[in-house]
C-alpha cells in the first residue's frame, strides 16, 4: 500500500523531509485502510505486542487507531542502553539489552519467509554470488519492504554508533541452521580487488559492522574474531559492533571474523553494515 511506503520514506528521509510524525500519519492511514502489517506495527509501536500478534494472524479487531497512535513514544523507541568498550584497538563495543525480545521475535517472523542462500562479494565484479565459504541464509529488507520497527531500530543504531542512517546499507536478517557457517572473512573493501575498488568508489568504505542477536537456545554459533582469538555470543537483544577500519580509515585486518556453525538449534542475527565516503574516520 502506498501509505505504508510513504511511512517508510518519511521515517528515513528518503526523497522527503525526515519526520516521525509524518511517518506515523502515513502508518495510521495504512492501518485504517486495512493493511495488516501496518495494523500490527501500530500495536507493536504502542507496546501492545499481544494485539500486534492478533493482527499478524489476520484477526481483525475494533481499534481506535488515533488513540493507539497517541500511545506511541518515538523518544522511547530511540533510546539505547550504554555501550561497553571491549577492545580499544581494534575498536569493538557491546550493548546489552539493545532491543527487546518482542522486537527480536518480530524481526525473525518478518524474515522467515524471505530467506535465500547468503552471498559473498565477488572480488572481480563486485556482484553478489554464493560460495562454499558461506552456507547460511539471509533476508534483505529494502526500504519499501521494511517497517517502522526496523526503521526505529536503525535510528537507535545511528545514535549508538554516531553515524547517520543514510550511510547504512540495506539491513539483513541472517539465519544459521545446524552446521551452517561463514568462514573467516573481513567486511572492509580491499582496493586490491577491482570489484571492491569500484564499489568503494561508488559508495565509500564499509567502515562498521553492527550485529544484533535475535534468539538463544542453540549451542555453538559464536562470532569468532580469528586474529584476536576471541569469541562472542550475546543473549537475545544484545548487540556487538566493530569498526572495520582504523581511525585514519585504513582497513584493519584484525577485524577478521567468522560466523561459527550452531551445533543444534537455529541462530538468528540482524546484520547492518555502514559506509563512509573518504578516508579519514571519526575517532
Amino acid at each position: 500500500m502506498v501509505a505504508h511506503v510513504m511511512a517508510m520514506r518519511a521515517a528515513e528521509g528518503a526523497g522527503v523531509p525526515q519526520s516521525w510524525d509524518d511517518a506515523l500519519d502515513h502508518l495510521q492511514r495504512a492501518a485504517e485502510h486495512g493493511l495488516v502489517l501496518a495494523q500490527a506495527e501500530m500495536a507493536a509501536l504502542a507496546g501492545d505486542w499481544t494485539l500486534a500478534a492478533h493482527f499478524s494472524f489476520g484477526k481483525p479487531a475494533d481499534t481506535d487507531w488515533r488513540a493507539l497512535r497517541r500511545r506511541i513514544s518515538i523518544a522511547e523507541w530511540l533510546k539505547s542502553p550504554s555501550k561497553r568498550i571491549v577492545s580499544a584497538s581494534p575498536r569493538i563495543a557491546v550493548i546489552e539489552g539493545f532491543a527487546s525480545l518482542e522486537t527480536c521475535q518480530w524481526l525473525i517472523a518478518r524474515a522467515r519467509n524471505g530467506l535465500t542462500r547468503a552471498t559473498v562479494f565477488d572480488h572481480d565484479t563486485g556482484e553478489a554470488r554464493t560460495e562454499p565459504v558461506r552456507t547460511n541464509s539471509q533476508c534483505y529488507f529494502k526500504r519499501d519492504d521494511g517497517d517502522l520497527i526496523l526503521a526505529l531500530l536503525r535510528a537507535r543504531m545511528s545514535r549508538a554508533i554516531e553515524l547517520p542512517v543514510d550511510r547504512m546499507e540495506v539491513p539483513m536478517v541472517l539465519h544459521y541452521a545446524p552446521g551452517e557457517e561463514f568462514l573467516p572473512h573481513v567486511d572492509f573493501l580491499d582496493t586490491e580487488h577491482p570489484g571492491h575498488a569500484l564499489d568503494l568508489e561508488k559508495r565509500g568504505q564499509r567502515v562498521l559492522t553492527f550485529l544484533l542477536v535475535l534468539n538463544e537456545g542453540y549451542e555453538g554459533g559464536e562470532t569468532e574474531f580469528t586474529e584476536l582469538r576471541s569469541r562472542w555470543k550475546g543473549r537475545a537483544g544484545s548487540a556487538l559492533f566493530f569498526w572495520n577500519v582504523e581511525p585514519d580509515g585504513k582497513p584493519d585486518p584484525r577485524t577478521a571474523h567468522a560466523g561459527l556453525p550452531p551445533a543444534n538449534g537455529e541462530k538468528w542475527l540482524l546484520s547492518q553494515w555502514v559506509r563512509m565516503p573518504g578516508t579519514v574516520m571519526p575517532r
